[in-house]
């Protein structure tokens, strides 16, 4: 059960996710906050189904990845 209300799962999943392909598989890598990105992967995890995988960066910064909505067990 998410404690983000879903217009903050929506702006946490929209910094991460394609914007011409949201279904697609994600693959960020950037500066964010450990929350930030903890509030990424929750929101991966509603939208998409999938279980992402979160790297933090020796040079800072997060990597995120997960196969994404149509390659996940939500897609057709």
């Amino acid at each position: 059960m998410s404690c983000l209300k879903h217009g903050e799962l929506q702006a946490a999943f929209d910094r991460v996710a394609d914007p011409k392909d949201w279904r697609g598989p994600i693959d960020f890598q950037g500066d964010m906050t450990p929350e930030e990105a903890q509030a990424s992967c929750e929101a991966i995890r509603f939208f998409t189904a999938c279980e992402p995988t979160l790297q933090e960066l020796c040079a800072g910064g997060y990597r995120i990845k997960a196969e994404g909505y149509r390659a996940g067990p939500a897609g057709p």
